[in-house]
């Protein structure tokens, strides 16, 4: 259980201290980049828990490459739920067509 939590402390401090560190720089992403900045999290997320969760002393042997996954899925749901939050929010609306 523990590998599970720090999994998700490690997804949800990705996404916060990230946000966090670009505001206090100041930094503005474009559209396109605030949908790619969640994707691209969950690709480093993705390589950091197939690296070490498997290796891991606190699970059993048989159950580290099944626990990377399962990391490694949330990881992909919890950052794909906040690029598609903010395209859903942000998206650009249509015209209507203008009529006399």
């Amino acid at each position: 259980m523990a590998v599970v939590i720090g999994g998700v402390i490690i997804i949800w401090l990705g996404l916060t201290m990230g946000a966090a560190g670009l505001r206090w720089l100041a930094v503005e992403l474009h559209y396109p980049a605030r949908l790619a900045a969640p994707v691209l999290l969950a690709v480093l997320e993705t390589v950091l828990f197939l690296l070490f969760v498997p290796g891991t002393a606190l699970l059993p042997p048989s159950w580290g490459w099944p626990m990377a996954g399962g990391l490694v899925a949330a990881a992909w749901l919890i950052n794909g739920a906040v690029a598609g939050l903010d395209w859903h929010r942000n998206r650009p609306v249509k015209e209507s067509p203008a009529t006399e």
